[in-house]
């Protein structure tokens, strides 16, 4: 009998140790649209052509259409399913038709994709500042260009999207972005 219940009491932990980790693993993250990795690379490109113009002299009017690129390419994103489309209070505003829904964490990427959305416009607002006459101030859009190019390292960490071939661009004169791997 002494025999039985060991054999018994051993038999449940086995079985206890083997579902538990199942059961205890963590899910894995959904796949992405293929899709997700060639708009990144063309919203790799657009901010290289970005900086390029800006840094180390601007040159407001080759930016000014790369802004609506850029806004372009966050909606292509979220058309796609790569990234959460922020929420629509308005009443009577049409959504946008979405081809794909996103199944990300959106708890963590929808700040970032409105953090991006706020980047890109602040500047599209200093270039267009500048594009009706007044001087660009060349520290404050190194400013807004580090702010726009950290916030898109957090919406590839955060939204779990694919890493550009050959990374994003830095701005000329300052240290390379430490990857977190």
């Amino acid at each position: 009998m002494k025999k039985t219940i060991t054999a018994l009491s051993l038999v449940a932990a086995l079985f206890t140790a083997s579902s538990v980790p199942a059961a205890s693993a963590t899910p894995a993250a959904p796949e992405l649209p293929a899709a997700c990795a060639g708009l990144v690379t063309d919203l790799a490109g657009k901010l290289t052509k970005v900086v390029g113009s800006l840094l180390p002299i601007p040159n407001v009017g080759a930016v000014t259409p790369l802004i609506g690129d850029l806004l372009g390419l966050v909606t292509a994103l979220q058309g796609a399913g790569c990234l959460p489309t922020p929420p629509v209070s308005v009443p009577g505003v049409p959504l946008p038709t979405k081809a794909a829904e996103y199944n990300g964490p959106v708890d963590q990427c929808l700040p970032v994709v409105l953090n991006l959305i706020s980047s890109i416009a602040g500047l599209g607002g200093t270039i267009l500042g500048a594009a009706s006459g007044g001087l660009p101030d060349v520290g404050k859009i190194t400013g807004l260009l580090t702010t726009l190019l950290k916030t898109v390292t957090d919406l590839l960490q955060k939204c779990g999207l694919p890493a550009p071939p050959g990374g994003l661009p830095a701005l000329p004169g300052l240290p390379l972005p430490v990857e977190n791997s």
